[in-house]
């Protein structure tokens, strides 16, 4: 896997490109699901963040973090991504619209598809919803996955965090997909 913390050291890469974004935090089986069938449209490629956005937008209410940011990296690798870009949420990429983001990142990584979850936002003031996206014209198709379950539980890092701080590891780890 590549890892580069900067759009200018993204290298050139050949055929389809299928882009996610997102925290990722313990890449759990909802995020394992999204991996498998963005690299069914080609490289498969990750933007995520060195520090959880709730740190810039609601720091009174930053969640504790499931992964440390190695091993989520390493999560991200084992998972079969080709390509992650690793940035900083910061104040000024959270002022960023959303169309501005994917432009910005479209001009160094020209993915020929978008995969995110359903509910998915993106941009300052989560203006990104689903209708926006798929209303630009960049040259990608934008793909949105149903809610992930397991055992008839959506599965999500917020539920996986509620089920550790009761104590309930058992279920935490299935959701996870690991084993105690």
């Amino acid at each position: 896997m590549i890892t580069v913390e900067r759009l200018d050291d993204i290298p050139p890469i050949s055929g389809p490109i299928a882009l996610t974004i997102g925290f990722f935090d313990g890449v759990h089986l909802g995020h394992q699901h999204l991996f498998q069938q963005l690299k069914k449209y080609g490289t498969a490629a990750v933007i995520t963040f060195s520090n959880h956005p709730a740190e810039v937008l609601r720091p009174e209410s930053t969640p504790p973090l499931i992964d440390t940011l190695a091993q989520k990296i390493h999560r991200l690798e084992t998972n079969g991504i080709d390509l992650t870009l690793l940035l900083p949420f910061t104040q000024d990429l959270s002022s960023l619209s959303y169309d501005t983001f994917l432009k910005q990142i479209h001009a160094h990584l020209p993915f020929t598809h978008l995969i995110l979850g359903e509910g998915s936002t993106l941009g300052h003031q989560a203006q990104g919803t689903e209708e926006n996206i798929k209303a630009l014209e960049l040259n990608f198709e934008a793909i949105y996955l149903p809610k992930f379950l397991f055992e008839n539980e959506i599965v999500s890092s917020k539920r996986i965090r509620q089920l550790i701080n009761s104590g309930n590891f058992e279920q935490a780890f299935r959701l996870l997909g690991r084993k105690i």
